[in-house]
């Protein structure tokens, strides 16, 4: 495995690799991110069931935090700063396409709106006398 090639799964910090194999408490030296971590295995997956693509592992809650798992190899992270960007274009693609996301300053004016005119296509009256 090319050393140049491990980076920390959250911030993408190049790895020291010269005390591998990764301790279980080992930790990025940037962001303090738990290293021996599933999102960091070679066998995660996100797309199957258990996000483990080693059928004799057990199974871990929480992906992102340190954990015994035996089966655990240090790999690239698969989604990375890239993903993030796409993720960021693909939401705001969205919020073009459907309005404004209710996370947003001003969207509860939105939400207002559209509830009122929800309200008016399927005959609701407002409660008021």
């Amino acid at each position: 495995m090319n050393d140049a090639e491990l980076h920390c799964w959250r911030c993408g910090a190049a790895l020291d690799t010269s005390a591998l194999p990764l301790a279980r408490e080992e930790v990025c030296h940037d962001c303090d991110a738990d290293l021996h971590v599933c999102r960091q295995c070679r066998f995660f997956n996100p797309g199957v069931s258990d996000a483990c693509d080693e059928p004799l592992a057990g199974g871990v809650g929480n992906k992102e935090r340190a954990n015994f798992c035996g089966y655990f190899t240090l790999a690239p992270p698969r989604a990375g700063r890239a993903d993030a960007a796409a993720n960021a274009r693909a939401r705001e693609e969205l919020a073009a396409l459907f309005g404004t996301p209710s996370n947003v300053p001003g969207a509860d004016a939105d939400a207002a709106a559209n509830r009122s005119e929800l309200d008016r296509l399927f005959g609701i009256e407002d409660g008021s006398d």
